[in-house]
Order: C-alpha cells, then sequence, then structure tokens
C-alpha cells in the first residue's frame, strides 16, 4: 500500500473487571463512556471503575452498535423488557424489541417499539438529537433500512432504496452522522461496504475496501471533528490470514491511510469512537485502548 501511515499513539487502557469481548463503545466525555459485550452493559470512569450497570429489567443483547449517547449525555439502547404486562413469552420477555433512554439519574423511558423489523443499530444526532436506527428482517438474504425518529421517537421517515429501486442495506451494524456534512454512515457487514448517504437520503457511494484490500468486512465506523470516516475491518493476506485494521476516509469515502492494524486473534470484531478532543477508543477482546 502506497498510502502515507500514520500511526496511532497508544495514551491509556481500560479494563473492565468481568466483562470481555466488547462489542460497541458510546463516549459520553473523555473520562466517561458506556461499552458492551454482547449480553452486558456498562457505564465506565477513565480508569474502568464501572459507574453503572444496566438493571436486569433490560435484556441487552447486541452484538452490533446497540447503544449511543445523546446530546445531553443521556444513553440510548435497544433492548427487550423482562417482567413486562405485555410479556406473554415463557423467559418473561415482550416479543418486540425497544428503543429506551436513560436519563443522567439513572431513570428510563422507552420512546418506540419496532413490532416488525430487528434494530440492530443506534445512533443519536449531534445536529439534532434525531435518532437514526437501522433495522432489519429475518428474511435470506436480509433486507435492511435506516429509520430516522425525533429525540421522543416519532418517527421521520426511513431510508431503504437508492434511485435505481435497488435495496440499500441488508444488515446495517454500525451507524454514524457526519457532523459536517450531515451523511449517514452504515457498516454493513453483509453488503461488505460503507455504505454512505446524505441528510435525505439520497445514496452518495458505498467504501468496499482500498485497492489493495483482497476482501473488505467493515465493524465499527465513526466520524471525527473535520468529517473524516474512521472504520475498522478486517483484511487478509495473500495467504488469507486476516487482520483487523483501522483505515481513515475522507467525507468522500477516499481512502486516507491505515491508522493501525493488528493481530485478528485480539478481537471478537473492532469496536471504535472518537471523542472531540481526538482521543480513538478502540475495543479489543479483554481491554479497550486509547489511542491519539
Amino acid at each position: 500500500m502506497n498510502a502515507r501511515r500514520f500511526p496511532l499513539v497508544l495514551t491509556s487502557t481500560i479494563k473492565v473487571p468481568g466483562m470481555c469481548g466488547f462489542r460497541h463503545i458510546s463516549v459520553v466525555s473523555p473520562d466517561k463512556l458506556w461499552v458492551s459485550s454482547r449480553w452486558i452493559l456498562k457505564q465506565l470512569d477513565g480508569t474502568g471503575h464501572v459507574i453503572r450497570t444496566l438493571d436486569d429489567k433490560y435484556k441487552y443483547d447486541s452484538v452490533d452498535g446497540g447503544h449511543t449517547v445523546s446530546v445531553e449525555g443521556d444513553l440510548v439502547f435497544i433492548a427487550k423488557v423482562r417482567d413486562s404486562v405485555e410479556s406473554t413469552a415463557s423467559d418473561g420477555l415482550e416479543s418486540r424489541y425497544g428503543i429506551h433512554k436513560m436519563a443522567s439519574d439513572g431513570s428510563i423511558t422507552t420512546l418506540l417499539r419496532t413490532p416488525d423489523l430487528f434494530p440492530i443499530s443506534i445512533h443519536s444526532s449531534r445536529i439534532n438529537g434525531d435518532l437514526l436506527i437501522g433495522l432489519a428482517n429475518d428474511s435470506y438474504p436480509r433486507e435492511g433500512q435506516v429509520l430516522r425518529c425525533d429525540s421522543t421517537g416519532k418517527t421521520i421517515g426511513n431510508i431503504k432504496f437508492d434511485e435505481e429501486g435497488e435495496i440499500l442495506y441488508r444488515e446495517p451494524q454500525y451507524i454514524m452522522e457526519n457532523r459536517i456534512n450531515g451523511d449517514i454512515v452504515v457498516s454493513d457487514e453483509w453488503k461488505e461496504a460503507l455504505v454512505v448517504v446524505d441528510r435525505s437520503g439520497r445514496h452518495r457511494f458505498d467504501y468496499t475496501g482500498h485497492s489493495t484490500d483482497r476482501s473488505f468486512r467493515p465493524s465499527g465506523v465513526c466520524t471525527d471533528l473535520l468529517g473524516r470516516i474512521l472504520v475498522s475491518h478486517s483484511v487478509t493476506d495473500d495467504d488469507w490470514k486476516y487482520d483487523f485494521c483501522i483505515s481513515l476516509l475522507d467525507q468522500d469515502g477516499r481512502f486516507l491511510t491505515r491508522l493501525l492494524t493488528e493481530q485478528a486473534g485480539e478481537f471478537i470484531s473492532m469496536p471504535l469512537n472518537v471523542d472531540d478532543n481526538y482521543n480513538i477508543y478502540v475495543a479489543y477482546y479483554e481491554i479497550v485502548k486509547i489511542f491519539r
């Protein structure tokens, strides 16, 4: 690869007792973040001290971007509810997933439910507070869409097709809004692409990896204050051994550089996020590393 490399500098690490297999990170502030494995969701400080754990009333079950932080600093997350009056299942769970919001005092309200599709990923806009929710059905091949709601859960619209009537998404696993231009950036491993649409839902481009990548399977995605896109993904070499990488793109999908390459054995996926001070949070299997 001929592009210049700008290696990241490790500044600190966070280890969370009793947690491993991290799947997603949502940053509240440089010293406060939410991290999740498939079934556990915890709020931490910068040293790894657990501030809060999601109550057992809510069944968190996500291998993708199942939580986000609002502009007010509140947690918004996808979960089923235990022991609900609407529950008919033997395990005491509602049959439908809901989108819930946790305020700073720990109180939780339900914003909406998605009866016909499975919510997979969620992002709270830093521009206007809207919620962007990645959804998919359970058919094969998968068909996905992005639902836009206001901060109270009222539906504004959805994004499903491009201008030719083709399905844009298969499984929108991680979702992010670019605060510079309002683009919606979705990581879709099933499609093996980053799918980018503008704020109105018009398809702009798919990014399917650098020309030297033998394969491209995206995972976590985020954007920084300059509107650049950071995407984690697996790559294979000539012997079909694979590593996880973080690539940096400009807002139009042009490859800029490879920020990080690590051995695949240290990850289940490679969730990442970036704060307003350009700290990059990367979740390994057992720890979270913070780079600059």
